[in-house]
């Protein structure tokens, strides 16, 4: 009798067994489901705020935002000190090839702006065109840039004037050359045929910190250039 018994508690354990395993409604031990959707219709490849990376792009806008600031903060500190400025015998910065340099800059707007919408459409074509343009455009604007540190006409250790001057010109200097690089990357990549989805937003970001550059540098080329004059 008590084999019987243990046979019947194994039959029993089995048929529990078998019945968990079972798929279909109705079971009496129904197998746990996790939900599910269904998004093959949702876009693989995202602009603006839906991608991380521009995410990443404004948050290395604010921080040079933030970096830019104290540079400047700086400069307009260390002028209540002094009655002249630039310091007596210290001559004024020179302005031609910044003035070039910055209309330049602004020129470079245009590609930009129109790599961007490239990008956003999928547009290899014109996109490859226009990162190139760019690229032209980033090159030439740091070999001036070069010309702009050698008319400041001051050293950076000469005196505190020199040295938040310098300060100010290298730490956007640092965007430049950072623009410069990102973009030909960029269309290195694309002219070579090895881009993906997500580079296309990658190009599309990289206006946005092109535009930050460029129109940074508007009130700083007046911090550099012309408040010594007033």
């Amino acid at each position: 009798m008590s084999a019987d018994r243990d046979r019947a508690a194994a039959n029993r354990a089995a048929a529990r067994r078998d019945a968990a395993r079972a798929a279909g409604q109705g079971s009496a031990y129904p197998i746990p489901t996790r939900p599910a959707l269904d998004v093959h219709d949702l876009p693989t490849v995202t602009f603006g705020h839906r991608d991380v990376m521009w995410w990443g792009t404004n948050g290395f806008v604010i921080v040079e935002t933030m970096t830019l600031a104290a540079t400047v903060a700086s400069y307009f500190y260390l002028r209540r000190n002094f009655d002249a400025w630039p310091p007596t015998g210290t001559p004024y910065p020179s302005v031609g090839i910044p003035t070039l340099n910055l209309v330049l800059l602004l020129l470079s707007i245009v590609p930009y702006y129109l790599l961007e919408k490239a990008a956003k459409k999928l547009d290899r074509d014109n996109l490859v065109k226009w990162l190139w343009v760019s690229v032209a455009f980033a090159l030439a604007t740091n070999v001036l840039r070069g010309f702009e540190i050698a008319g400041l006409n001051t050293r950076w250790n000469s005196n505190a004037y020199g040295s938040v001057v310098w300060a100010v010109v290298i730490v956007h200097t640092t965007l430049l050359i950072t623009d410069l690089f990102e973009t030909l990357v960029l269309a290195t990549i694309f002219a070579r045929k090895r881009e993906q989805e997500k580079h296309y937003p990658d190009a599309s970001d990289n206006s946005l910190y092109s535009y930050f550059m460029i129109l940074v540098w508007v009130p700083l080329y007046v911090i550099v250039y012309w408040v010594p004059r007033w």
